[in-house]
């Protein structure tokens, strides 16, 4: 053993980018623009560009989102 602790991959952060969530969430790219600027969706935790954008699973979930 390395010593290094061991990550059972359900306890991983993911990144869930917004393509996939929005897929996740069987919605049009508008509603979830409309959900941004409502608040029902946080913010991003990562932004690459103005369509890449994610964010991790603990904070959708901290949100109240469900997500696989």
């Amino acid at each position: 053993m390395s010593g290094q602790p061991v990550i059972e991959p359900e306890a991983e952060d993911r990144v869930i980018f917004r393509r996939d969530l929005q897929r996740e969430c069987k919605v049009s790219s508008e509603t979830m623009r409309r959900w941004l600027r409502s608040g029902k969706l946080p913010e991003p935790d990562l932004q690459l560009s103005g369509k890449s954008t994610g964010w991790r699973a603990s904070t959708l979930r901290a949100a109240g989102i469900k997500i696989v």
